[in-house]
């Protein structure tokens, strides 16, 4: 079963004041679920089996990463408890992490709501405009989105972009001072280097000058880095990249932000970056971080193309 979705997720300092509302609007109660949720890794999406007494569904969807209303595209599919999803997926793709929450569930026409209480984060409310019939415009659902969070007077600094399990793979992450060695290693494993660099290529561009190595570590594993230096007055942000698994969970762009904040701590007022024309995801990635185009390479072979990016700071 498909749908679509308008959702909002956002922090909840006073759950009984978003009750009383739901209760005084004769929502009706679903009840108190405790829910598990194994995320798996997966290329596209999201996907997750959920495990409560009220829901038990394998969910696959596509969200917009914003704060505010935003679109959700949801594929159910509800197995029976006895069926053993959890282990044929896990085997078959690994799992990503698991969520753990206690959800009290309302009802009021085609609009869903859930307080949550969920493990290592704290307090959250959601609200879900829900079309199940291919009836309801998703200018609609955004409306009714949107007089929700007025009523429940939800601040904008509450809004969440992130799901819950991007929350708390965000906690489990850290990003420390690495070394060429393992800039290296790193970069054998990401799949979109062709001939990655050696350590001798490393040395040559550090060599009498400013450079910062990050690496990303998740549960102390490391999962990504990014390297740069100075060149020409300006930092050049050259290798990085972030291992496939771990990939749409913004892990490069904490590695970015790190990375600019020590630029300018260190007095750059301009960094600067290259990427391949076929590295469309780096380009995306670079332009919504407001860098602007500032030259092109052309090569024989288009794909091999460079675009030469720069952002003040």
């Amino acid at each position: 079963m498909s749908q679509l979705n308008i959702e909002i997720k956002a922090r909840c300092n006073n759950p009984k004041y978003i009750r009383k509302i739901l209760q005084k609007r004769d929502a009706d109660f679903k009840g108190l679920d405790h829910q598990i949720d194994t995320y798996f890794k997966v290329p596209n999406g999201r996907l997750k089996l959920r495990e409560g007494n009220i829901e038990y569904s394998l969910v696959h969807y596509d969200r917009e990463d914003i704060s505010g209303p935003k679109r959700s595209d949801v594929i159910y599919y509800h197995p029976h408890k006895e069926a053993p999803v959890k282990e044929l997926l896990s085997k078959a793709l690994g799992k990503l992490i698991t969520v753990e929450k206690k959800r009290e569930i309302y009802y009021i026409y085609n609009i869903k709501f859930h307080i949550d209480e969920v493990e290592k984060l704290g307090s959250f409310v959601e609200i879900e405009a829900i079309d199940e019939t291919s009836s309801i415009t998703a200018g609609q659902l955004y409306k009714q989105c949107t007089e929700y969070l007025k009523l429940f007077e939800i601040n904008e600094s509450d809004l969440l972009e992130n799901s819950y399990s991007d929350m708390l793979l965000e906690k489990e992450l850290s990003i420390k001072k690495g070394t060429i060695e393992r800039a290296v290693e790193l970069s054998k494993l990401i799949p979109e280097f062709d001939d990655p660099y050696q350590k001798e290529e490393y040395e040559k561009r550090f060599s009498n000058t400013q450079y910062l190595i990050l690496v990303a570590f998740y549960k102390n594993i490391p999962v990504g880095f990014k390297t740069g230096y100075e060149i020409d007055g300006a930092f050049y942000s050259w290798m990085g990249g972030v291992l496939p698994d771990f990939r749409n969970k913004h892990i490069a762009r904490k590695l970015a932000e790190k990375q600019q904040k020590w630029v300018k701590q260190n007095g750059f007022t301009k960094i600067k970056l290259k990427t391949r024309n076929k590295h469309k995801a780096m380009l995306l990635f670079a332009l919504s971080d407001r860098f602007n185009i500032t030259g092109f390479d052309e090569k024989e072979n288009m794909n091999e193309s460079s675009i030469i990016l720069e952002k003040e700071l």
